[in-house]
């Protein structure tokens, strides 16, 4: 365990999401009008839900203000209950096994797991004290490095059981039949593929070229490409974000070096090699590509793709999408930079099902 991933679990910092969001987690697409006052004929029954001086405001305008809240909603359900059902299959081995071998689910947590975590030295516990004493807050050493010890051990059983309990599950049999949500991600004419059109699985991605965590889901998306090679097609779609300036030029870009054949090699630059998207860095990563340099620059210049973005964005506002990277697997959602394996589970799942 790193001294930084340790100092981490010491202070307990809360978890987040390791993805770029709007300010106030809003999907509302930048520039968008205000509504204005409605002009339509006052009616009443069924399907109004209101009405503003005899104007009605009716459940299908309801409906679409809603949609993509709804669809986070019912995922953020789901992943709750998911956590909790692996919960209760975990419990359920290891009960299971305890009675195979005679002995108290406690006394096997014992045995497997508080026996066998690993602890850190006290020489390195004592290094994580020095190097963040102030953080300590004034505590008397022995308070402090008590309890490095007692949130260090604590992760390290976790990490233990968890282990353990991988252990006991691939040696069983186990079937989940929870059912994911499943939004519908319509895929817009000419948008940008790798992979072949007939893959048994569909990856579309939502992405803002300046937020870290799309660069840093890069590698995890190619490491994707490449294990499930004709198996999956990802689609990548653009959500440039509130308060990155760069987003948008940058999305402009990358469409403009389409027009010559180089979108995905532009991209790759964009989320490899992260710089200041200004004009003069967008043109130098053209130059290095070898592009047609006044076919681009005039592109770059002008606002033809910015309908398209601007559509992009309400898309992914439509299916829940308030941050960036966001991934749709065959329509089930992950949001965030997420490991290798969050996206291999749902993959082979939709494998499993062709």
């Amino acid at each position: 365990m790193s001294l930084t991933r340790a100092l981490t679990l010491i202070l307990a910092a809360p978890l987040v999401l390791a993805a770029c969001s709007r300010p106030g987690g809003s999907a509302s697409s930048p520039g968008a009008p205000a509504a204005g006052p409605s002009s339509a004929p006052a009616v009443s029954g069924v399907g109004v839900v209101a009405e503003v001086n005899g104007a009605p405001i009716l459940a299908s305008d309801l409906d679409k203000r809603v949609a993509g809240r709804l669809v986070r909603l019912r995922q953020e359900e789901y992943e709750i209950r998911r956590q909790a059902l692996d919960e209760l299959i975990g419990e359920r081995l290891i009960a299971g096994e305890a009675a195979k071998r005679g002995v108290s689910p406690e006394e096997l947590l014992r045995l497997e797991v508080d026996a066998k975590a690993s602890t850190l030295p006290e020489a390195q516990i004592e290094t994580i004290y020095e190097q963040n004493r102030a953080r300590f807050d004034g505590q008397p050493r022995a308070d402090a490095l008590a309890r490095i010890r007692e949130v260090l051990g604590g992760r390290a059983k976790a990490d233990q059981r968890t282990t353990y309990e991988k252990g006991l599950r691939d040696a069983a049999r186990v079937a989940v039949r929870l059912e994911a949500p499943r939004a519908t991600v319509e895929i817009p004419a000419g948008a940008p593929s790798r992979g072949p059109a007939s893959a048994p699985v569909t990856i579309v991605e939502f992405t803002d070229y300046q937020c870290p965590y799309c660069h840093r889901a890069q590698g995890v998306m190619d490491e994707v490409l490449q294990r499930y090679a004709g198996k999956v097609r990802l689609v990548h779609l653009d959500f440039p974000l509130d308060g990155h300036p760069g987003a948008v030029p940058a999305a402009r870009a990358a469409r403009c070096a389409g027009e010559q054949g180089k979108f995905w090699e532009y991209h790759r630059s964009l989320m490899t090699a992260p710089g200041e998207l200004d004009d003069a860095d967008l043109k130098g990563r053209a130059a290095s590509l070898h592009l047609d340099a006044s076919s681009f620059g005039s592109c770059l210049s002008s606002d033809r793709y910015d309908a398209a973005i601007q559509a992009s964005v309400e898309q992914g506002a439509g299916v829940g999408v308030t941050g960036t990277p966001a991934y749709f697997v065959n329509g089930r959602m992950i949001s965030g930079a997420r490991p290798i394996e969050s996206f291999t589970e749902v993959i082979d799942a939709e494998l499993g099902n062709h």
